[in-house]
This record gives structure tokens, C-alpha cells and sequence, in this order.
């Protein structure tokens, strides 16, 4: 299990993402599951955003568009091209590729 850094984005509702927003991944099914969280849950159930540069927070995601993606690196010092995207499938349903 490889542990992944990334930078989440809300989509239309949300401006982009700094790079102290970077957060770490357990895995690539951690990072699965936080998309879908935010999406789904984000009105009403705090999310956890495990952030490397700042203290760790747990926040309500309200807004959350269709368009939210993670951009994930393999490393938080290697964030210039990301190595994979988590987002939307349009069936609901989240994919992750390789960029």
C-alpha cells in the first residue's frame, strides 16, 4: 500500500487548490473514499483533510460540483505533473486514472 499526497479540488463552487493545501493518502482507496465523502456527505458530515503543511482539519464540504477531482503525486516534493486523478465517473461513481 503506497501512501499518495494530493491536492483536492471541489470543483466550480471552489477556488483551486494551494500547495498548502497538500494532504496525504493512505492509499488509493483512502483517497477514493474522501472524493466520494465530499461529494456526497459534504453538507451535513465533516470530512477529515489530513493537510501536511498546516494542522489537520475536519470540515463541512457543502457545494461540492460534479467536476471534484484529487490530482495525487507520489511525492510531496514532486508536485509539478500529477501521477493520478480521482474524479467522477458519469455514472456517480468514482475512477481513478493515470495522467
Amino acid at each position: 500500500m503506497a501512501v499518495w499526497f494530493g491536492l483536492w479540488h471541489g470543483g466550480n463552487g471552489y477556488g483551486p487548490p494551494e500547495l498548502d493545501d497538500l494532504e496525504e493518502f493512505s492509499s488509493l482507496a483512502d483517497a477514493r473514499a474522501k472524493l466520494a465523502e465530499r461529494h456526497r456527505h459534504g453538507y451535513w458530515q465533516r470530512s477529515r483533510f489530513a493537510f501536511l503543511d498546516r494542522e489537520p482539519a475536519a470540515v463541512l464540504t457543502p457545494c461540492v460540483g460534479e467536476d471534484c477531482e484529487i490530482s495525487l503525486y507520489g511525492s510531496h516534493d514532486a508536485v509539478d505533473y500529477p501521477d493520478r486523478r480521482v474524479f467522477l465517473g458519469t455514472r456517480g461513481g468514482v475512477r481513478v486514472e493515470r495522467c
